[in-house]
Order: C-alpha cells, then structure tokens, then sequence
C-alpha cells in the first residue's frame, strides 16, 4: 500500500495538469518566466476567480521545483484579490494591474501598517518601508498604508518609477520598499480610509500561499525520503517510523490548509485559520525535511542534491509571508489574553479599529512610556528589555509579544516621538489666513512645549538612532528605521517649507531656510540637555519657558544683529586657521 496524496475537492483538473508541466522544466531563476508568461495568468483573473483551492494546489506543486514561480504566483494572488475587492471596475480594466507588488501590510510585531499616509490638498504622501512580493519587471507596488491622524487605512497602487519609490530587489521574487512620495488620487484604490479588511484578508492570503509552498516542499521531502529507504527489510525500519509520524503530522496540516481554503471561498473570517495553517505546514515541513536529512546520511539511495534544492525553495519560500514565531504570536494572543497590566487583544487580530498614532493601545503605550524612561535614564547600550519588564511588573516575553528586539523597541519609542510632533506641529504649519512668520513662532512654541511635556521621548529623539543602531541592526530592522527616519525629514520640512514661504513674503531676510531650521531645532531640543522638571512647577511656568525659546529663535531667524564688516574679517580669518 502506497501513501497518496490527493488535492482538495473541486480543484481543476486542467489546471494541475499545467502547474505539473511547468514543474517538469528545469528551473532557471535567472530566466524564469512571470506568472502572465507561464499561462497562469487567468488564475488570477476576476471573471470569475478562481477557487483558493485550485491556486493553493498549483503553488503546492510549483513550490518544490519552481519556488520563484510559486512566490510570483502568489503575489499576483493576494494583489488581484485585493485590487478586485476595492476597485473592481478598475481591476476589469487594467489587466495588468492584478501583476502588483503586494507590501507587506502588517509590522509582524505590533500589527500596524508599515506605511503611513497623509493627505496633502487632493495628494497623499506616502511613507514607510517593508518586504514586498512579485517578479513582473515594473509592475506597481501594493501598498496598505495607515493614517496617522484618522485611524484608518488606505490602500495604493503606486508606480514603480514613481519618484520617491524604492523597491530594491533582494532576489528573484522579491526585495525591500523604502517609500517618500507625493502620489496623485489616481493611485488611490477605492475610498480613502476604507481598505482595513482588505488589507487583513491579503495578509491572510499570503498566509495561506505560504503554507501551500510549506506543503509542496514536504510532499518532495516525503517522496525523496521514501525512496532512501532500503527494501526488503523483514520489519520497517526506524527511519520509516519516522517518515510515518512525519506522514500523520503532514497529513493533519494540509487537511488544515484545505479547510483554510474553503473558508476563504466562502468568505469567511480566515485570519486565525491562515496563521494556524501556516504554523502547521511550516513545523511539518521542517520536520520532514529534517528525516530526509537523517536517512540521506546513511542511505545509498539518497539524493543529496534533491534535498540541497529542496532547502534553497523553503529559503525563497520565506519572503511570502512572515516567520513562524509571528504566526505563533497571533494565535497565542487569541488563546491567551495579555496581563491585565497589558490587557487588550493583539491589532492584527483583533476586530477593533486600528488605533491612530496619538492614540497606542494602553498595553503598548505603557511599553513605550517605559521603554523611554529607561533609555534615558540608563543609555541605550545599557538597557535590557528585562529592565523594563520589571519596570512594568511584566516579563520579558510580554514584552517581545509586541517588539522583537531592543533595536526595535528603540526605533518604536523614536517613532512615537515623532508622531507626537507631528500630530501637534503640523496642524499649525497648515493655518490658512495666518502669516508664515507667525505660523513659525507657533510651531517653534509648540515644538518647546512637546518636548517639556514628553521630555523621555525627546531625548530619546534627540540622541538619535544612529550612533545607537547602526551596524547593528538586520535588513528588516533597517527598512524600519528608514520609514522612522523618514518621519523625522517629514517633521523638519513641515519647518523648511514654512521658514521658505516667510522668507518669500519678505516676512524674514533672505537666507537658505535648510540651513536655517538646523539652529532652530538645536536651541529648542537642546532643552532635553539641562530642563527637568521642578517641584512645584506648573504649567505657566512651561508656557514661560517655551515663549522665551520661540521669541529666541525667531529673533536669530530676523538677523536683527549683523557683525562690523571687520569682525566678520576677523571671525573668517580664525575660521581659517
């Protein structure tokens, strides 16, 4: 009696017969073709879609031999379903469109957007940085991004040759997105603020794309470790019983993802479902993998090489969707609720709105809060997460259930720094009826005041993540301290473009408003160098304070004072020196 395998009910048989021949030929990553020029194209088509059974059957065969065509496949997956649910009609339109670059849509650690998005008059401004998916040259990329000030979010297809848009390759399927670009409403897909569950259904998606690769690596594993095995034994050997608990934990797995798929068709809530699915084929894909390791050691039979390729697929595999710990961090949430000190349900699980950037959780705000207070007082270098766990009365793996490491907890309370900033100051850069050079007073003032009132959080800004964090962090922790660096340029442009437009209405004396903004901001932050706050002080007292900074820079701003032409001889000759 031979094990088999069989797909899931209403599968196309045509369209297996396709994906097998396609499996059949070589694979050539350099030269392998996209999904439109394999024939897969119609897979993805909207009229009608197919069945998530028949795609999660083609991308199990396609994963062992054809791992770069599986990924592809998968990514024109979940951006045709996306792009289908918020935009129909443009999706029947543009048929290329479906050929997006999905980015990934959740940070796997806290569940929010990698991206954020503010209107700018009828534009948006896009920024933030993750992993994206796909391989069709210039295709756009798919874009789910968070609104800062509205809790919301909104979903983009963004040019690839917008200005502004990076999407560095890493690979043949895939690489990393670095966005700072002004986008027109053309690039807006179906209502502004209404793409939330069409951005957790895509992600669900891409889970169970990646648990189907999962499947189709240890479906080549099983039949590679099969046939090391040696006949003729009068009793099975002790590799077959293990080849028989792999088999049984396998075939428990797929019955799960066939379940998933089901309930995808039928439209159901699958968020919890696809993270089960991926944990299972995942776990038993390594652990077939890991049997057919053992008995190629010891077997004739075996074919090293095969297995070799088998472990290059499962490394491709990866960029589909995130780790195993992430999905494992999904379901332990909805299994067991955080303490009470840090009650609340996970975002990314959870059917509650997604909190806007002023307005964190109380779970993760009581993180952040402590997390500033400790890098302050104690160094980056010389913080440990246990000390703020204790700090919190919580433990360590409270804390990693939200942020997975020092680096990131850093670049957190950095980001969160800013979105303060940002949420207070640039209301105020945007008054109309008010006078530039006025509005520049009040954004100075309020910038004085937020530093005060957040003094742990400024400092931890005002250091910088630089000299902490560079060299020292993974790609993945670089594309988000890129999206937080490119929060900090967007907060000093908000002073740029208001020091230029006064500068422009004769409001202040010419002079290069870049260069200007630097001292601007080193007076006010360098508050954060010799303010603690004073017993008994009230907020008067802060109001004081902050009216004497912003009349001091605006005063430096007006040049009041200019130098005798021979001191200015004088300081340029030591200068020289």
């Amino acid at each position: 009696m031979t094990l088999t395998w069989p797909s899931a009910p209403g599968v196309s048989a045509r369209w297996l017969a396709r994906a097998r021949r396609l499996a059949a030929t070589p694979d050539d990553t350099a030269a392998s073709p996209s999904v439109s020029q394999s024939g897969l194209a119609a897979l993805c088509g909207t009229q009608p879609p197919s069945p998530p059974a028949t795609l999660l059957a083609v991308i199990e065969i396609l994963s062992a031999r054809r791992p770069a065509l599986s990924t592809s496949l998968a990514a024109a997956w979940c951006a045709a379903a996306a792009i289908g649910e918020l935009a129909p009609a443009r999706a029947r339109r543009e048929a290329g469109a479906a050929w997006a670059c999905p980015a990934r849509a959740l940070d796997p650690a806290n569940g929010l957007p990698a991206f954020l998005a503010r209107p700018e008059g009828r534009s948006w401004r896009i920024q933030g940085g993750g992993a994206w998916i796909g391989a069709d040259p210039g295709a756009p990329l798919l874009v789910f991004a968070h609104h800062a000030d509205a809790g919301a979010v909104s979903a983009f297809l963004l040019p690839a040759d917008a200005p502004g848009v990076e999407s560095g390759r890493a690979g043949a399927t895939g690489g990393m997105a670095r966005v700072d670009a002004r986008v027109g409403p053309e690039c807006l897909l179906g209502q502004a603020g209404q793409a939330r569950d069409a951005m957790l259904r895509t992600d669900a998606l891409r889970r169970l794309a990646a648990a189907a690769q999962a499947n189709g690596v240890t479906l080549a594993a099983y039949a590679q470790a099969a046939n090391a095995l040696q006949p003729g034994e009068a009793a099975p050997a002790r590799g077959a019983h293990e080849l028989a608990a792999c088999a049984s934990a396998f075939a428990a797995a797929r019955a799960l993802l066939h379940e998933a798929g089901a309930a995808a068709h039928a439209g159901q809530d699958i968020r919890l479902l696809s993270a089960m699915a991926l944990l299972s084929a995942g776990e038993s894909a390594e652990r077939m993998l890991a049997a057919a390791m053992k008995l190629a050691g010891s077997s004739p039979l075996a074919d090293p090489s095969a297995l070799q390729a088998l472990l290059r697929a499962r490394h491709v595999h990866h960029a589909t969707a995130d780790a195993q710990d992430a999905q494992a961090v999904l379901l332990a949430g909805a299994i067991q609720p955080p303490s009470p000190l840090l009650s609340g349900t996970p975002a990314a699980m959870s059917n509650a709105p997604i909190p806007r950037a002023g307005e964190l959780p109380d779970r993760v705000a009581e993180i952040l809060d402590a997390a500033a207070n400790a890098f302050t007082q104690q160094t980056y270098d010389a913080t440990t997460l246990d000390q703020i766990g204790d700090a919190l009365g919580v433990t360590k793996g409270s804390i990693y259930h939200h942020y997975r490491s020092k680096a990131h907890l850093f670049t957190a309370v950095y980001q969160r720094a800013l979105e303060m900033n940002i949420a207070t100051v640039e209301p105020i850069a945007r008054q109309p009826g008010v006078r530039a050079v006025d509005r520049l007073y009040r954004m100075a003032y309020a910038h004085a005041m937020q530093v005060m009132k957040h003094l742990s959080y400024q400092r931890v800004a005002v250091q910088g993540l630089e000299s902490h964090l560079m060299g020292r962090i993974n790609e993945e922790q670089r594309a988000r301290l890129d999206a937080v660096i490119s929060l900090r340029d967007h907060y000093e442009e908000l002073f740029v473009n208001v020091l230029t437009q006064a500068i422009e209405a004769g409001e202040l004396p010419r002079q290069n408003p870049r260069l200007a903004a630097k001292p601007l901001f080193g007076a006010i932050n360098w508050t954060t160098m010799w303010y603690q706050p004073r017993p008994g002080e009230t907020p008067a007292d802060r109001e004081r304070l902050a009216t004497h900074l912003a009349t001091f820079v605006l005063s430096g701003l007006t040049q009041a004072y200019q130098p005798a032409a021979d001191m200015q001889l004088d300081a340029a000759a030591g200068a020289a020196q």
